[in-house]
């Protein structure tokens, strides 16, 4: 699949497709663009906004792993930021996939993808100093950075560097999100409030409490 007259939407449905069609038994559930800010939510954030509508919050996909920490379900949340060019910042997402965190999310994740048309150290550009970002503030986040280069085919850059001459598939990419989430939790989940919105979201979801 090439990325190349993409847009980012198109790009998240064609991912959670390939995830359905190549998923481990690990993972459970891959839901997309799922819209926080709905009265369907309200219980959630209504404590913030009350009966105002609250700043647009969505969630690009929600990947559901199996789990033995937390009622046997990790709950990833994952902003997806799509790069073909220089148009965007190397910090955006960040401020997104952070503010999953209230919503009581296991593991925060976000995901740059960048077109197969884009050189190794044109994305070097933008992985570096959010690599740097995120290990030396020890921000509670997995970056995922990775250019699509075929269907169902990715070239790491975060958090590993395997491309040029590696590509890796689909349930290498699952399994190694899973993994870096399993290492990195959300640390608001220490607290009550967060960890009842955490079962509210899961009804809504429709994922077994």
């Amino acid at each position: 699949m090439s990325t190349g007259k993409k847009d980012e939407r198109s790009i998240v449905r064609d991912i959670s497709r390939i995830f359905d069609e190549e998923k481990p038994p690990s993972l459970k559930k891959v839901i997309r663009h799922t819209n926080l800010a709905t009265k369907r939510f309200r219980e959630i954030w209504s404590e913030w906004w009350g009966d105002e509508v609250p700043p647009k919050l969505e969630v690009d996909l929600i990947l559901v792993f199996e789990d033995r920490v937390r009622d046997d379900v990790l709950l990833v949340g994952t902003e997806v930021e799509y790069f073909k060019g220089r148009a965007k910042s190397f910090y955006d997402g960040l401020q997104q996939a952070l503010s999953f965190a209230l919503f009581g999310f296991d593991s925060l994740v976000l995901w740059h993808i960048f077109s197969d048309n884009m050189e190794d150290h044109e994305i070097e550009r933008y992985v570096r100093p959010l690599n740097e970002i995120v290990e030396g503030l020890e921000l509670p986040i997995v970056y995922l950075a990775t250019k699509l280069v075929g269907d169902g085919k990715f070239e790491f850059f975060a958090p590993y560097k395997f491309y040029s001459s590696n590509v890796v598939d689909v349930r290498y990419l699952l399994e190694a999100i899973m993994g870096q989430c399993d290492g990195k939790r959300n640390p608001l989940l220490s607290r009550e409030e967060v960890v009842r919105r955490r079962k509210m979201m899961k009804v809504l979801l429709e994922i077994p409490v």
